[in-house]
């Protein structure tokens, strides 16, 4: 009988198998060489720049300043549970805050630390989720709003900061005059807007994806998603801003349009918590900034808005998972 079974099926079960590992170790590598590059081209961005003017950088960084980009980092995600808890209204499910709060704080430091959000931030949410009665299916759906969510708010704000930042603007390196700069931006808006028109006409209605019929948002909940979304990440670049000492607020829109830059390649890219990535776009798309002073608040930075909120993360979630098991050996 095991010879039977180790026939065509067996031999199938094997090829996707090895499939899945093959595009698993290309995946890693290519995420690697990614990273490996990217700290590569940050040195480069560093030179001239030695030890002993960082240290002094992370000196000024007193604590005041730490505890003010710590409050912003709690606000911001405070701001970020309401992605989960607009997407559960679209979906149609009632979940306590609490859950859902839970399911996108812990989904989040997840997929900020070590990337591959569908995979690290998936799998946190279907684990909180499930015992909720959310099905798969329901919580692919929350993790495509939510998705949608974030580059609603990338999109607004993107071209605000294209259309408001006047005279030449260097993005990622790249320099663009004020008339390519100011159509990209315009065209961004047109994006959102061509969106909204589309859902006031399909209000209610469902689009199939990939085989799946999602619910469509409203008009109203699609401009809350951007509203959140927006809120969100502009307080988490105000959490970086306040790292810089003698940054005065007129650089802010300046540091809003070079960190949207930066977290959209770190996204791009997969690699963990964009690391390299988020230091080396910033660095070039920032090149008024002291460099000594900018890396260390993105030294800092990284600790505040990553580290910290991922062990506090990991801490909940094990406690949720411990909690789970006592209920199921019950």
């Amino acid at each position: 009988m095991i010879a039977r079974w180790r026939g065509p099926a067996w031999s199938g079960l094997r090829r996707a198998t090895s499939s899945r590992s093959v595009r698993t170790g290309v995946a890693v590598v290519a995420m690697l060489a990614i990273v490996g590059i990217a700290v590569s081209a940050l040195s480069h961005l560093l030179d001239g720049v030695n030890g002993s003017d960082i240290r002094t950088a992370l000196s000024r960084i007193n604590w005041p300043r730490l505890f003010a980009a710590a409050v912003v980092t709690a606000i911001s995600y405070g701001v970020l549970t309401g992605y989960d808890v607009v997407a559960l209204r679209i979906v149609g499910k009632r979940v306590r805050y609490t859950r859902a709060a839970l399911a996108s704080f812990t989904s989040y430091v997840f997929s900020h630390n070590f990337g591959f959000a569908l995979l690290t931030g998936g799998t946190a949410r279907l684990r909180i989720y499930q015992p909720a009665g959310l099905t798969i299916g329901e919580v692919a759906h929350i993790m495509v709003l939510t998705g949608v969510t974030f580059w609603s708010g990338v999109l607004l704000l993107l071209g605000f900061g294209l259309i408001v930042q006047p005279g030449t603007v260097a993005v990622a390196g790249v320099a663009l005059s004020y008339p390519v700069h100011a159509a990209i931006g315009g065209s961004s808006f047109a994006i959102l807007a061509a969106v909204l028109v589309g859902l006031k006409r399909r209000a209610g209605r469902t689009l199939v994806l990939f085989g799946r019929s999602i619910r469509l948002p409203s008009v109203s909940q699609a401009l809350a998603q951007i509203m959140l979304a927006s809120v969100d990440i502009v307080l988490a670049a105000t959490a970086l801003f306040v790292l810089l000492p003698g940054a005065e607020a007129t650089l802010f829109p300046a540091l809003l349009l070079g960190y949207l830059v930066a977290i959209v390649t770190g996204l791009i890219t997969h690699a963990p918590g964009g690391v390299g990535v988020f230091e080396a776009v910033m660095l070039v798309s920032l090149p008024d900034f002291d460099r000594a002073s900018l890396f260390a608040a993105l030294l800092a930075y990284r600790v505040v808005y990553y580290l910290i909120p991922l062990a506090i993360g990991m801490l909940l979630f094990g406690i949720h998972e411990l909690r789970g098991a006592r209920v199921r050996s019950a």
